[in-house]
């Protein structure tokens, strides 16, 4: 990221401290880094406005979502820009200037991954390759396709319905996965096998029925390298 010179900020590092600024919120008690550290996701259910009372669900990360629509788990807006300007307006209770939130796009959309393998090292790596053709095996990238492991749809995978009766959710991007646990919608999977095994009834998130435990672990692998 470009921050500029002190006095003379880039738009990004703008949109970074309006980002983290707690006072921009009414009453001044909360700021968009409040459930999304780092831009991240604070492993977290919030039931907030943006989509009704009584549903709460995980929070996600930030990184990749100027690029991917619809966004939030239930696909509730087109895209990240109406997700920014909609963050202020039903979970902070403001209204901003268009400057202040064309800036937090700015700086969401510099946001660049710490792939999992960076931080995992070389000892999962012979594991993550032997997943990587488990991973097209078991038709994890029917849904989890492209660039940023996600074809933007929505499916029901048999893991709703919320409080709301939301059935279906956007397929999530798997870049970074590593660090944002708890997994799925509610966070009810505590790691990534969980969601391949006990969160998976039926094949119909994956058809992982057929492989063996060390098929699972070396799948789990290859999905938390990315």
């Amino acid at each position: 990221m470009s921050f500029g010179k002190p006095g003379n900020l880039s738009e990004i590092r703008r949109g970074e401290i309006a980002f983290h600024d707690a006072a921009l919120c009414f009453q001044q008690w909360q700021s968009c880094a409040s459930c999304h550290p780092d831009a991240r996701a604070d492993a977290l259910n919030w039931d907030l406005l943006n989509d009704g009372i009584g549903n709460p669900k995980n929070s996600r990360s930030m990184l990749f979502a100027h690029t991917i629509s619809p966004v939030m788990i239930s696909g509730i807006r087109p895209n990240a820009e109406t997700a920014v300007r909609a963050g202020f307006r039903f979970i902070q209770f403001v209204s901003v200037p268009d400057e202040t939130t064309a800036c937090v796009d700015a700086y969401l959309k510099a946001l660049r991954p710490i792939p999992g393998k960076a931080v995992n090292g070389q000892e999962s790596g012979a594991a993550a390759l032997r997943g990587k053709q488990l991973f097209a095996r078991a038709q994890c990238s029917t849904c989890h396709a492209g660039e940023y492991y996600t074809d933007g749809k929505l499916y029901d995978v048999g893991l709703g319905p919320d409080e709301r009766g939301i059935r279906q959710f956007v397929t999530p991007p798997l870049a970074e996965v590593w660090r944002t646990a708890p997994y799925l919608y509610d966070g009810r999977a505590e790691s990534i096998r969980e969601v391949l095994t006990t969160f998976n009834r039926g094949d119909t998130h994956g058809k992982t029925s057929d492989l063996s435990e060390q098929d699972i672990d070396d799948l789990a692998a290859y999905i938390l390298s990315l």
